[in-house]
């Protein structure tokens, strides 16, 4: 087959060719120009025409036969079907139900399109019947056009066009990224007469009521009357701007071997392998061939798997971003992941991560032994808190053997190994039905270089994706730290502090405490009442926190709302094998409310510090709750905790002191609301700056000294 060359005139007309009306009716046919240029269009072999053929009877396609009516003089085009393949011969059927040829009609050409090229060749008919026709193999053909992309048939796509209050409804006939054709009928009482087509219009695509496509196009060319028309529509932006921008773009990654996306066309449904050129947490990059193009800039693809090495396979729903020229014959084109699950997300994370720092890691799976060590080395198990854990040390270990080995949707640990010891350690849990804990911070020097800010700032860039997708339902992050660690309160607490606005991050101070188990229940004095917490309550509560802190603590404990549809995240645990429990309670003094006992429930140790082991109390009322009435209350309470003592963490921070009660320590609960995530990060990014420029080493010195 010779080199196809491109024919822009008629790129225009081939459209008309190839749609049938009806595939029993014949159609007019009205491009007799066409035929004009067979004198100088290039010319396609016997041999590159017997193969185009053999690959439309393989596929089920179909031809067109171009024909004449000798009593009107009329040229029309009927849609057939090729029989079985032989070599010196062409056997074609007419589709069943197919109007009977006329009397007297010509077979001139038959016309074939690979959706791409239009190629013509004469028919030498050898016999003729109502069933169809055969007729002799030509010498050659010709190659009457070519499109600058590919265009594929589509079935069961839905298109609702807008404009200025017009409103026409369709399917999707035929697509490439550059224009797409579509069949519509308007609404009851509209009418085509008010289609301006000099103006732009709103399309949606959509299957089963799910959007693949919404952006606004213009008028390429149209056919048909005021009840049906085809409408050749072009998308009008060569992008979309689907996230906020940030100051900093995150590095680009070109990872070896590359990793590739796999998924189904939405629109034509068949199967599109491309290779990714770099990867982010939210995104990649592809190229293609600019003839073969299949990307739409705003078309959703559901189910698409990004691959690694033959074996890791990752699942998402993600968003053409942008098209753009990339060198002759190439276009490259971004794709925005809009949601992927915790698993799936841990997994690319991992590649992320270790592919820009091969000490690196994000798993579910951690050598338990070379934790352990890094834990008591590191001091993050202390002797106290050590001597509360050893009694049920074996428990203890078997929690942690699930959390660490298995392949879990609740949590994810990040590792900085170097054969195999550990250097730095941070854990994330999902905590409340849609807030997420960081917790276990910890790090040690590396051959001399402190690894606390590498660990903080790769959960930082894990972060940036996180945030984004609704699977991992994370509306808020949280974070305790004593306020004399000076590593956290300088890249969270100051964050808050210089950010001024309580409802993007909030900072509450908890004094904390450890309450006996084993004491006696004792009854509340008469007037009072431990209840279960209810809606009638919770105006007291947000009035109180909201002139005391308002920040976001009960947007995190969402007292107030219903639930949100999904699995409980106690069902959650469960599944995996873990308890995470928690019971609100209201302790009244006849209809005033006086405090909110919230009482949670973990497998031991699953914080080391029990942070969700425990039972955090709100005091509404200082002057008027008497610590022992506050004391009768937690010992109805404790009574389902396994240990000796559940620590308690109590809001307002003075109140214990102020009832001449001893505090054990206090802890800032600082809180984030994850749809401001992108401000964090630019935070965290110029922080870590002028980090590195002035404060770093000084801060680290005192928080992890050297070993």
């Amino acid at each position: 087959m010779v080199e196809n060359s491109k024919d822009h005139r008629f790129t225009v007309d081939l459209e008309h060719l190839q749609r049938i009306a009806s595939p029993v009716q014949p159609q007019i046919f009205r491009h007799q120009d066409l035929l004009r240029t067979l004198q100088t269009s290039p010319v396609i072999d016997q041999k590159g025409l017997v193969n185009t053929l053999d690959y439309i009877h393989f596929t089920n396609g179909t031809i067109l036969v171009h024909a004449s009516d000798p009593k009107y003089g009329e040229e029309f085009l009927l849609q057939a079907r090729l029989g079985a393949c032989k070599l010196e011969e062409i056997v074609c059927l007419w589709e069943e139900g197919a109007v009977p040829l006329l009397e007297n009609a010509r077979l001139l050409h038959m016309i074939v399109s690979d959706d791409l090229s239009l190629i013509l060749f004469p028919i030498q008919v050898t016999n003729l019947n109502g069933e169809g026709f055969t007729a002799a193999l030509p010498v050659k053909g010709h190659l009457l056009g070519k499109r600058r992309v590919r265009r594929h048939p589509c079935q069961g796509i839905g298109v609702n066009l807008t404009q200025s209050g017009f409103r026409a409804r369709g399917e999707l006939i035929d697509f490439s990224p550059l224009a797409f054709r579509v069949l519509l009928t308007p609404d009851a009482n509209g009418s085509f007469i008010w289609l301006n087509e000099d103006s732009q219009c709103m399309i949606h695509l959509q299957k089963e009521q799910r959007i693949l496509f919404s952006g606004l196009c213009r008028y390429v060319r149209q056919t048909g009357d005021l009840f049906e028309r085809a409408l050749v529509l072009a998308p009008l932006e060569p992008g979309i701007q689907r996230f906020q921008k940030r100051k900093t773009r995150t590095p680009r990654l070109r990872i070896t071997p590359p990793l590739s996306a796999h998924f189904k066309h939405p629109f034509f449904r068949k199967p599109v392998q491309l290779d990714i050129c770099d990867l982010t947490f939210t995104g990649f990059a592809v190229e293609e061939q600019n003839e073969d193009s299949v990307l739409l800039p705003g078309m959703i693809i559901l189910g698409l798997e990004i691959r690694y090495a033959g074996a890791l396979k990752m699942i998402c729903d993600a968003q053409v971003i942008y098209r753009h020229r990339a060198g002759r014959g190439r276009v490259s084109c971004g794709i925005a992941i809009l949601d992927m699950d915790f698993r799936n997300y841990v997994r690319l994370g991992h590649i992320v991560v270790h592919a820009s720092d091969p000490r690196a890691c994000i798993s579910n799976e951690v050598e338990m032994d070379a934790l352990w060590e890094f834990f008591f080395d590191t001091g993050f198990i202390y002797p106290k808190k050590y001597n509360l854990l050893q009694d049920r040390r074996e428990e203890f270990k078997q929690t942690y053997d699930k959390l660490y080995q298995g392949n879990q949707e609740i949590a994810a640990h990040f590792t900085y190994e170097e054969n195999g010891r550990i250097y730095g350690h941070v854990s994330m849990i999902r905590a409340y039905q849609r807030t997420w804990m960081i917790h276990h911070l910890a790090a040690r020097s590396l051959k001399g270089k402190r690894t606390g800010l590498s660990v903080l700032k790769h959960i930082v860039h894990f972060f940036e994706g996180l945030y984004r997708y609704p699977s991992i339902r994370m509306d808020y992050m949280i974070f305790y730290f004593r306020p004399e660690n000076r590593f956290p309160n300088l890249f969270f607490g100051s964050f808050t502090r210089d950010l001024k606005n309580p409802k993007i991050s909030s900072l509450d101070l908890f004094a904390q405490m450890n309450h006996p188990t084993d004491g006696p229940q004792i009854p509340l004095p008469e007037g009072w009442q431990l209840t279960e917490f209810k809606a009638r309550h919770y105006p007291a509560l947000e009035r109180f926190y909201r002139n005391n802190s308002g920040g976001l603590l009960l947007d995190v404990l969402q007292l107030n709302r219903l639930s949100d549809g999904d699995e409980p995240l106690g069902e959650v645990y469960r599944r995996h094998g873990f308890l995470r429990q928690w019971q609100v309670h209201a302790l009244s003094q006849g209809e005033g409310l006086k405090a909110v006992l919230i009482v949670n429930r973990t497998d031991l140790g699953l914080n080391l510090s029990e942070l969700l082991n425990g039972i955090k109390i709100i005091v509404i009322d200082e002057a008027e709750l008497p610590w022992k009435v506050l004391a009768a209350a937690l010992s109805n309470l404790v009574t389902s905790y396994p240990v000796g003592t559940v620590p308690l963490l109590i809001y307002p921070a003075g109140y214990p002191a102020r009832q001449d009660m001893k505090v054990d320590k206090q802890y800032l609960l600082w809180i984030m609301a994850a749809e401001h995530g992108k401000i964090y990060l630019e935070y965290m990014e110029k922080k870590t700056r002028m980090a590195l420029r002035f404060l770093i080493k000084y801060l680290l010195r005192k928080v992890f000294p050297r070993r």
